[in-house]
């Protein structure tokens, strides 16, 4: 019955809201000095090699849009993958993660007296704003770390929100004159507009920004030196989201707490906070909750979650961390997933060396990194490419904003460029067939991966592959006697636009 038991427990571990998690192998290597991991194998840890090496197969077959993943047990780093086409060392857009990262600034800035209490009213944070409803009136700080800030907003006018939010020159204001549909402290909803107002919150309690706020009392003690957060025209980061770490910087932070919020025996948090954040403030029917910041397991587990499957997945009962970064998994992958992860995991063990399994997880890691998981299936020819290459197409009215696109072939070369609404345009480098040619964007560090390959003799497809931004695109380009049309998806939002395009010669 224990077993059982810690078998469930086990999965939930690694598979919080049926979590994706893919697994590979890095070598086995000596202590890295000054950092607090070191490397392992699976089976010192208790996980199987074996098990994990069967997780290749199903992301290969079903082509999984798995980023990285990594599993720390004991300060133990057990996995360490990346799938192509992301890449080591790249930071990646951690998504809602960011509002647990904001929860404990705001309780760093509490711990060093910037701020009363999670307590103290929001209106002492903005003097400037005069409403006369009663929610403003008892709106607290702790209202807003719980998502129960009685706003109308959330999931279902989030988006909706933000496209009227953007282009105000008075985000505070804006938000403060969403209705309230509840009296403050009443009602769960999660709304990300309470997070970007804890933001702004650290910035004028502290005069520091959240980005340099974070790096004085948290980032640099802890090592985190690669750092992108997006902010708005008055400078003030998005408390919640945007904020790009390096996977084994999401997971020193995941550390910090396991360790009670210190880190090298210097005390970056207290222990107090840690305990509100991971406590239960909000319990859903399924048994788990939402503490500040973090979603809470009913086995007492807590996570930092966001869009696309990004996670930090926190669990003291076995001293083990999870992050994963995605671009989206639907349910039936993350479930199969778990399951996988469930049956190779032994906490109460340390497992006997396997080194022809052990061999075996590395080679599987070696060809996820490197390898292509899918191939075009039509060959194109050169009346194909006359229909589409060397044409202005002309976007109506879109979710993205674009208003042409150009696919430029020269010289064997392929390049996408794309103009959006009041921006300048943009060229990308087009890999052609499997191959996935790479654009750095200098301004966040983010980097795209991007190809093409035709589906038939009318249809191209280019896959924009945002990697460390998340989103995957696939732009369909329709060519047919009664004209052409064009189709975008991308499942993390939810897009799926098709609409007709007009296409002209590129010099016309």
């Amino acid at each position: 019955m224990h077993h059982v038991h810690c078998k469930r427990i086990t999965l939930w571990l690694l598979f919080l809201f049926k979590a994706a998690l893919t697994f590979s192998q890095t070598t086995k290597a000596p202590e890295i000095p000054g950092e607090t991991f070191s490397f392992s194998t699976p089976e010192d840890e208790g996980f199987s090699s074996k098990g994990l090496s069967e997780i290749f197969t199903y992301v290969k077959e079903n082509k999984l849009n798995i980023h990285s993943l990594l599993i720390i047990r004991n300060k133990k780093i057990v996995l360490d993958t990346y799938f192509y086409p992301f890449q080591p060392g790249l930071r990646h857009d951690v998504a809602s993660c960011t509002k647990s990262v904001t929860s404990l600034l705001i309780g760093i800035a509490i711990d060093k007296g910037y701020i009363k209490s999670e307590d103290q009213l929001v209106t002492s944070f903005f003097p400037e704003i005069r409403l006369t409803a009663k929610g403003f009136e008892t709106l607290s700080i702790k209202d807003l770390l719980t998502m129960k800030s009685g706003f109308d907003c959330g999931f279902s006018n989030e988006d909706s929100l933000f496209h009227k939010l953007f282009p105000s020159d008075n985000w505070p204001k804006f938000i403060f004159n969403v209705p309230f549909v509840t009296n403050p402290g009443q009602q769960f909803s999660y709304c990300s507009c309470n997070y970007y107002l804890l933001g702004e919150i650290i910035y004028r309690a502290t005069r520091l920004s959240p980005e340099n706020f974070a790096k004085k009392y948290l980032f640099n003690d802890l090592g985190i030196k690669s750092v992108y957060w997006s902010k708005n025209k008055q400078g003030i980061h998005y408390g919640w989201g945007d904020l790009a770490l390096q996977p084994i910087d999401l997971a020193k932070i995941g550390q910090l707490l396991l360790d009670g919020g210190k880190w090298n025996s210097k005390s970056i948090i207290s222990t107090d906070w840690i305990r509100k954040a991971k406590s239960m403030n909000t319990l859903f029917p399924n048994g788990n909750g939402y503490g500040y910041g973090f979603w809470i397991d009913k086995d007492h587990s807590y996570n930092a979650e966001g869009r696309g499957t990004q996670r930090l997945h926190i669990d003291s009962i076995h001293n083990a961390l999870v992050v994963v970064t995605a671009g989206g998994l639907d349910d039936d992958q993350k479930e199969r997933i778990g399951d996988m992860i469930g049956n190779s995991f032994h906490p109460d063990k340390k497992l006997p060396g396997d080194p022809v399994a052990f061999n075996n997880l590395k080679k599987l890691e070696l060809q996820a990194a490197k390898t292509v998981i899918d191939s075009p299936k039509y060959i194109s020819n050169a009346a194909d490419k006359g229909k589409l290459f060397n044409k202005t197409i002309i976007f109506p009215a879109n979710s993205l904003v674009v208003e042409s696109a150009k696919i430029i072939s020269k010289e064997g070369n392929l390049s996408l460029m794309l103009k959006q609404t009041g921006e300048q345009a943009v060229t990308y480098p087009l890999g052609v067939g499997t191959a996935y040619k790479f654009y750095l964007d200098a301004g966040s560090g983010h980097l795209y991966a991007l190809r093409g390959y035709w589906k038939t003799a009318n249809e191209f497809e280019i896959e924009f592959n945002m990697l460390s931004k998340i989103n995957k695109y696939l732009v369909d380009f329709k060519m047919g006697d009664n004209g052409s049309e064009v189709s975008i998806k991308e499942g993390t939002h939810k897009t799926n636009e098709v609409f007709p395009v007009s296409v002209a010669n590129l010099h016309e």
